[in-house]
C-alpha cells in the first residue's frame, strides 16, 4: 500500500514586510504645514522697529478685514515697503500705484516708525503719501497699560 505523504508546509511562508506605513509620516507633514501656515503672518514683519509708546486708550483696534500696506522706517531712516528695502523714489511709485486703485480696494498704509526717529523724517513720509494722493494712512504705536511719560 502506498502511503501518501502529508504536506504540512504553509502555502504562504512568512515573508519580510516590504511596505512602509506612511500614515505617521503624513500626520507629521500636516502638523508642520499647519505650524508654517500659522507662523507665516508673524514672520511678515521682519523689519526691526521700536515703536513709540502710547496709552491703551489711544487709537482704535486694528480690523482684520481691512487690507494693509506696511511702510517701516528703521533707526537709520531707511524705508521698507511690505518688508522690502526701498529708496524714497521707489516708495513714491508704490504710493502712486496704491492711490490709482479704486477707493474700496485701496489698502490702508500703516507707518511703523522707530521711536528714536526725528519728527521731520515722519513728516517727510506723510508729505510723500499726501502728494501721491493717499488718504488712508495710519501710524502704529506700541500700546501700554500706563500713561506715556512726557
Amino acid at each position: 500500500m502506498s502511503r501518501r505523504s502529508s504536506n504540512f508546509r504553509r502555502q504562504n511562508a512568512i515573508r519580510a514586510m516590504s511596505e512602509i506605513n506612511v500614515t505617521p509620516l503624513l500626520d507629521l507633514c500636516f502638523c508642520l504645514l499647519i505650524i508654517f501656515i500659522i507662523a507665516t503672518p508673524v514672520l511678515e514683519q521682519t523689519t526691526r522697529v521700536d515703536l513709540p509708546v502710547a496709552s491703551e486708550s489711544v487709537g482704535a483696534p486694528i480690523q482684520t478685514e481691512t487690507k494693509y500696506a506696511v511702510v517701516a522706517l528703521d533707526r537709520s531712516g531707511r524705508y521698507f515697503f511690505d518688508g522690502e528695502p526701498m529708496l524714497p523714489e521707489r516708495l513714491a511709485e508704490e504710493f502712486a500705484r496704491i492711490s490709482a486703485m479704486p477707493a474700496e480696494a485701496q489698502p490702508v498704509v500703516r507707518v511703523r516708525a522707530d521711536g528714536s526717529l526725528m519728527v521731520q523724517q515722519l513728516i517727510s513720509l506723510f508729505d510723500l503719501a499726501k502728494s501721491r494722493g493717499l488718504a488712508k494712512v495710519a501710524f502704529d504705536t506700541e500700546i501700554t497699560h500706563e500713561a506715556p511719560k512726557p
